[in-house]
């Protein structure tokens, strides 16, 4: 599936715009750039049609185009596993004379969830204050606002929406996990501090487990939309509860942990990322107080050709 998004072997593009300028420029670049044939009409617009769907279908190779698509062409066209281009990754990609197929960003927020199922509810040993208490002090309060408002919705962001307590969809399955020894596997039976706040049976853990593997299947599917994908794992963390076995290690905490995995996170992004904090007068460490960052069990197991990256950020809330 990853092929149909590569512009560069199929001469295939979508992009979306905003407004009319954005429209003129595109239809400037087509022409100039790529020799294009735009009709007339279109280039004499001048306002946006209220049911425009302001998308562009592209082919390169053929210097064709289709404009104006109904809403209906249009809704069929996003659910079918296609990514568009913002106009300004257009003009970028312009830039770089259609050379280059760039990274999709894909921002993932795993421990934000705000959601309490019942149905793993029911495994919950303490009273209803109590869990929310500790759920408000481990959920990573407000890691969603680290999204750009640009990228905020659609395939660009995936948001687990259920508490972190009932399902950690970051912890693996099995004895590989460290944090299963710790009472805080992806089925949590304790809180940070060691309070037992769950008691788990098997029921439970399959029930947490559906939510869990349908979390992955959405991540492996997304792999599937785009050659090339930069991830950026969002958290916040508070220093008034890690569990003490990560405090003891970690010493002094920094404003910024960023999390890196050697094996998909280059050491050129991580220079950057080490730049623009370092911009912001943050200060930043590697891999402590936690280490590593999120990469979908699709790419883990090369069951698809997506070209990944990811890196860690994990803010202090003091910040």
């Amino acid at each position: 599936m990853g092929d149909r998004n590569n512009f560069k072997k199929n001469g295939l593009m979508r992009v979306r715009f905003q407004t009319a300028e954005e429209r003129r420029e595109i239809i400037r670049i087509l022409e100039e750039q790529r020799g294009f044939v735009i009709e007339d009409k279109l280039k004499e617009m001048t306002g946006i049609n209220p049911y425009d769907t302001r998308t562009f279908d592209i082919d390169l190779k053929r210097k064709k185009y289709t404009y104006w698509i109904q809403p209906f062409i249009g809704a069929a066209m996003m659910s079918n596993g296609i990514r568009f281009y913002s106009a300004q990754e257009f003009f970028r990609i312009a830039e770089l004379g259609f050379k280059v197929v760039p990274r999709f960003p894909v921002f993932h927020v795993p421990h934000a969830g705000w959601k309490f199922p019942l149905e793993l509810m029911t495994s919950v040993c303490v009273s209803d204050e109590t869990f929310r208490r500790y759920h408000a002090e481990m959920s990573d309060k407000e890691a969603w606002r680290l999204v750009p408002e640009a990228y905020y919705g659609g395939d660009m962001t995936e948001r687990f929406a259920v508490s972190r307590l009932l399902c950690d969809v970051e912890r693996f399955i099995g004895p590989e996990e460290e944090m299963e020894q710790h009472g805080m596997g992806f089925c949590y039976e304790k809180a940070w501090d060691g309070t037992v706040v769950k008691k788990v049976d098997e029921e439970i853990r399959q029930r947490t487990r559906k939510y869990y593997d349908e979390h992955h299947a959405r991540m492996d599917r997304l792999c599937e939309r785009h050659p090339r994908i930069l991830l950026f794992d969002l958290h916040s963390f508070s220093e008034n509860a890690l569990p003490e076995h990560i405090r003891a290690r970690a010493g002094q905490m920094p404003d910024v942990c960023i999390g890196a995995d050697w094996k998909y996170t280059p050491y050129e992004l991580i220079s950057r990322v080490e730049r623009q904090l370092d911009e912001a007068c943050l200060r930043r460490m590697i891999n402590s107080p936690y280490s590593g960052t999120f990469v979908p069990n699709a790419v883990l197991r090369g069951d698809c050709s997506c070209d990944l990256i990811s890196v860690m950020l994990e803010f202090n809330r003091r910040v």
